[in-house]
C-alpha cells in the first residue's frame, strides 16, 4: 500500500508553519511524484519516517539494461539507491523540527543535494519486483549520510550504497 499523494496547496503564506506530517507529505510528494525521472522509475513510497524509508518498483522493460538477460540497467539501480538515501537524509534534515515555514522549507530543499554515492553491485539485478530500503546513518546540520539497499521479490540482495548529503 502506498501512501496517499497529497496536493500541495501553494496558496499559503511563506511565513505559514508547516507541521510535521505536512512536511513529510510535501517532501514525499516532490521526491517520488513530482521529479519526472523518479516517476519515470515507477517508484512508489511504502514507508518514510526522518530515519528510514521503503520504497518499492517493478521491472519494466524500459529499465532493463541488458536485454539478453532481462536484468535492470545499473543506472536504474543506482538511481532508485539514490532516491532512497536523499528521502531520509532530507527527511531527517527536515523533520527534526516541530514546524518549519514554507519559506525555509523552500529555501532548506533548493539546497539539498548528493555529495557522494557510492554503490556497490551484488548481484545482476534480475526480478519482477524491488525494494529499495534506506536506513540514516548520520543526520547532521549540514551533512547527512544513510545507507540503502535494494533486494528482489526473493529477497536476493542486489545492490547497497553508501550516500552523503548536503542538507544545511
Amino acid at each position: 500500500m502506498s501512501l496517499p499523494l497529497v496536493q500541495q496547496d501553494d496558496t499559503l503564506p511563506p511565513d505559514a508553519m508547516l507541521p510535521q506530517e505536512s512536511v513529510r507529505q510535501r517532501v514525499s510528494d516532490i521526491f517520488i511524484y513530482q521529479m519526472p525521472f523518479n516517476r519515470e522509475l515507477g517508484l512508489e513510497l511504502r514507508e518514510f519516517e526522518a530515519d528510514h524509508a521503503i520504497l518499492v518498483f517493478d521491472r519494466q522493460e524500459r529499465l532493463v539494461g541488458n536485454a539478453l538477460q532481462k536484468i535492470l540497467h545499473g543506472g536504474v539501480i543506482a538511481a532508485g539507491l539514490d532516491v532512497a538515501a536523499g528521502l531520509v537524509c532530507v527527511g531527517s534534515a527536515l523533520l527534526r523540527h516541530n514546524g518549519i515555514s514554507v519559506q525555509e522549507f523552500h529555501q532548506r530543499l533548493a539546497r539539498m543535494g548528493t555529495i557522494d554515492l557510492r554503490v556497490d553491485y551484488l548481484r545482476p539485478g534480475r526480478g519482477e519486483h524491488f525494494t529499495l530500503t534506506s536506513t540514516l546513518l548520520r543526520g547532521g546540520n549540514k551533512i547527512a549520510v544513510a545507507r540503502a539497499e535494494l533486494h528482489n521479490e526473493a529477497q536476493v540482495h542486489i545492490a547497497t550504497a553508501t550516500a552523503t548529503y548536503i542538507v544545511g
